[in-house]
């Protein structure tokens, strides 16, 4: 640990949230962070003081799994979609006496930022919650999953447009000593773009799943792995159908999404493989939903033509 972390002001305007059954440990922790000069730290017995405990802009949440009266994965996605608790980019970290590889794979697949293995020393705790002061991973934003991305660089498949910056209260606090003001309009910006991102991740997968089955390679061996990605693509666009038909801005993404289901369950069904003129139309119609949402509506009067031009092909044939 470096020395601007050791020095005894470090955590001083920092709120933390200590979830541990473990009284033994909990004051271990809790006089580390202490010595550090925190002072807004709240220890938690069970779930249901955590869940009460969180809702304010906490900085950090330092839980154990296995914290009585709850599944801590499902605690961790109601932070980070804002469901409970005032700041759903708390840096969380998990605590774990002992798990198997898949109870670690479900435990960052629920949106933590790190997780320790206990036991553990109270200033190894610190100093694995003092790096991200320093740097925070982006977030992934996708419909089933809010939280840091694992991955070490850009993929460029069109899944990095799920990634937002993620702002860093903890970082603002103990580095840059923002004021509270300035803290909150900056959690409040980020909650607006974590709330568009989820907006669009429907629209961004309808699109990835497209160019997946135009790219798929063509031949008998690979229709049926087509035919699977078009049934998924006509799940999604029947979930967005549902989503947009009753709102007044975004009614005519409904529109196109009814489209791009019934060709996908066309090819789906399809005994050969799928029309290279269907795939192509899927794809266009899927970056048309997307447009028509990103422009609130400004593009609507293009939905009929675009229905129409789909209805005559469908028509047709």
């Amino acid at each position: 640990m470096n020395r601007a972390m050791s020095n005894e002001h470090f955590y001083r305007s920092v709120q933390m949230v200590l979830g541990d059954p473990d009284a033994a440990f909990s004051r271990t922790i809790t006089s580390a962070f202490f010595a550090r000069g925190m002072r807004d730290l709240s220890v938690c017995t069970d779930a249901d003081q955590l869940r009460k405990a969180v809702n304010s802009q906490v900085d950090i949440v330092l839980c154990d799994v296995a914290i009585p009266k709850s599944d801590f994965c499902e605690i961790s996605q109601d932070i980070r979609h804002g469901r409970i608790g005032g700041n759903p980019f708390t840096v969380l970290i998990a605590m774990t006496g002992g798990a198997t590889q898949d109870d670690v794979a479900r435990v960052l697949k629920s949106g933590v930022d790190d997780l320790i293995f206990k036991p553990a020393e109270a200033e190894a705790v610190v100093s694995r919650i003092g790096a991200f002061a320093r740097r925070r991973n982006p977030f992934v934003v996708t419909p089933g999953y809010i939280g840091p991305t694992r991955r070490d660089a850009r993929r460029n498949d069109g899944s990095d447009d799920d990634v937002i910056e993620v702002p860093n209260t903890l970082r603002a606090k103990v580095v840059q000593s923002g004021r509270a003001a300035d803290l909150q309009s900056l959690v409040e910006s980020g909650v607006s773009g974590l709330n568009e991102k989820k907006a669009q991740s429907g629209l961004r997968v309808i699109c990835r799943l497209a160019r997946r089955v135009v790219q798929q390679e063509s031949g008998p061996a690979h229709a049926a792995e087509a035919r699977r990605t078009l049934g998924m693509l006509a799940n999604k666009a029947d979930e967005l159908m549902l989503e947009h038909r009753s709102a007044a801005t975004t009614r005519h993404v409904a529109a196109i999404a009814e489209r791009i289901s019934r060709l996908a369950r066309r090819g789906e069904k399809a005994p050969g493989e799928p029309s290279l003129v269907e795939l192509n139309l899927l794809l266009q119609l899927s970056d048309a939903a997307l447009a028509a949402f990103l422009t609130a509506g400004r593009s609507s009067g293009l939905v009929p033509e675009i229905v129409a031009v789909v209805e005559e092909y469908l028509g047709r044939n």
